[in-house]
């Protein structure tokens, strides 16, 4: 049996629990051994950058780190499928910016699928395709390609059009 990992805009972690315990509460859950659970937290731990903050409380910690910590409960079973909500939202950039390069990297190197929400254009270009969504029903989609900058100026254009009716807007942009 497998799960999707999900990460949350508001983190979800709980406060009366370390950082540690948090990342290893679904392996608790599932009932798996203590030995297991201390090397599975380890490498997850070191991969995402935040071994100095396994002990601490979540009021001891970062926005960004708690992002961070989030992200490990969620890939702590080596999802195939990662969920994702606002996952920049509560953040400031330099934080959102590590966490979307954080997510990224997952991506490329587990092979883990992400579906993302968020409002975004700048966590949005770290993607490999954006499907927009307009009154509820599919409006269009993009994808990525080689450029990243390339890729953002296409999901400001689109955002540009999603405003107003097909005619309100040019599609041109003008230097």
């Amino acid at each position: 049996m497998w799960f999707p990992g999900f990460v949350f805009q508001d983190f979800n972690l709980l406060q009366t629990l370390t950082v540690e315990e948090n990342i290893v509460l679904p392996l608790t859950l599932d009932g798996n051994k203590v030995s297991e659970m201390k090397q599975k937290v380890k490498t997850i731990a070191e991969k995402l950058g935040i071994t100095e903050i396994m002990s601490k409380r979540l009021y001891e910690i970062s926005g960004g780190q708690a992002q961070r910590a989030a992200v490990a409960r969620a890939m702590i079973h080596s999802p195939k499928l990662l969920l994702a909500d606002e996952p920049t939202g509560n953040l400031d950039s330099k934080s959102a910016k590590d966490v979307m390069e954080l997510l990224e990297r997952i991506n490329q190197e587990q092979k883990a699928t992400m579906m993302l929400v968020t409002h975004d254009a700048v966590a949005a270009s770290y993607c490999n395709r954006v499907v927009f969504i307009k009154d509820g029903r599919f409006y269009t989609e993009i994808h990525r390609g080689d450029n990243r900058q390339a890729f953002f100026q296409k999901i400001i254009d689109t955002l540009s059009l999603l405003g107003g009716h097909h005619n309100d807007v040019s599609s041109i942009r003008v230097p």
